[in-house]
């Protein structure tokens, strides 16, 4: 019993859309009914937890790696690729300023 209502939550719910507070109350209420122990109540809410942990950090991979896609594909620079040019466009103009000035 406690498989099947694991499997549907995870599949059913996602579970990574689910306050810790909210799987708390769905795992006290079967525990209340009869359907699990306090244990396996217990237990459920720490593998949905995990799991819902899980399905987000691979969301976020999914949704970083499609932003990358994107980027590379419209051509557009990173943040790093910008400061790296702005830190040589700030050398250029150091080195122009000394050349006006007789420096080098």
């Amino acid at each position: 019993m406690l498989n099947t209502i694991l499997d549907a939550a995870k599949i059913g719910l996602g579970a990574i859309w689910l306050s810790k507070e909210n799987l708390k109350k769905v795992t006290d209420n079967l525990a209340e009914i009869g359907k699990v122990s306090k244990e396996e109540g217990d237990r459920l809410l720490n593998e949905l937890q995990s799991a819902g942990e899980e399905h987000r950090k691979k969301l976020a991979e999914m949704v970083d790696s499609s932003v990358k896609k994107a980027m590379d594909q419209a051509g557009l620079a990173t943040k790093s690729e910008v400061e790296e040019l702005k830190r040589k466009v700030d050398e250029l103009n150091e080195a122009l300023g000394k050349m006006g000035t007789g420096g080098a």
